[in-house]
């Protein structure tokens, strides 16, 4: 099984999203390989900064014009694959969404992010959907400031895409930054936070759709 965690818009919490569900796979035992695919290389820092003592999670860098070489090769090695595909340039985004048997897509409910994730479905998507059959996924609202009413216009322009749409939801949590500055998932950070639930919520919803 592929995932990919994928947009073209950038600060969406893409590798938030990708290291908390990794360790959340790994937690159960699985076998999972995190592919960091964005230039930027954030996953591979939290990796350099994981603690030996806590549940494995392998990652390796791999440009999007070797991912879907490689990819093939390393499905027979692991339970669970993991892409944290970065954002902004529409190749990277188009390999991560090739690759993947379901897609996560970060995006904040604002109209803005709502217009530049409507045209990473129209330029990556479809276009991925056209050669490969349909892309199963669902979007995923991120960055949530707490205290502030949760766009519904930003929400509403999101889900007329017609695209799945998780419950879950990710807020802007500094438990999250702390977190992976120390190589760790909000659940390993912070057992009782509403991060660690937050995440729980979202694995759990995951895991039915996959």
């Amino acid at each position: 099984m592929i995932i990919s965690v994928v947009n073209q818009k950038g600060g969406t919490g893409k590798t938030t999203v990708a290291t908390n569900l990794a360790v959340a796979f790994a937690s159960k035992k699985r076998d999972v390989l995190l592919v960091d695919a964005d230039p930027q290389q954030s996953s591979l820092d939290w990796q350099r900064d994981r603690p030996e003592d806590l549940p494995h999670v392998s990652v390796i860098g791999l440009p999007y014009s070797n991912l879907s070489k490689e990819i093939s090769r390393l499905k027979a090695k692991y339970d669970l694959i993991l892409v944290d595909g970065g954002g902004r340039i529409t190749a990277n985004a188009r390999a991560a969404v090739a690759v993947a048997d379901f897609i996560v897509v970060p995006t904040l409910a604002s109209k803005p992010d709502a217009m530049s994730t409507h045209s990473f479905f129209n330029e990556v998507v479809e276009e991925v959907a056209a050669m490969k059959g349909k892309v199963k996924g669902a979007v995923l609202f991120t960055m949530i400031k707490s205290g502030t009413l949760f766009n519904i216009a930003g929400q509403e322009q999101i889900k007329e895409f017609g695209f799945p749409v998780f419950d879950s939801l990710i807020y802007n949590r500094i438990t999250y930054q702390e977190a992976i500055s120390q190589g760790k998932s909000a659940a390993e950070f912070a057992p009782k936070s509403k991060a660690a639930q937050e995440i729980k919520s979202l694995f759990k919803e995951l895991s039915s759709s996959l």
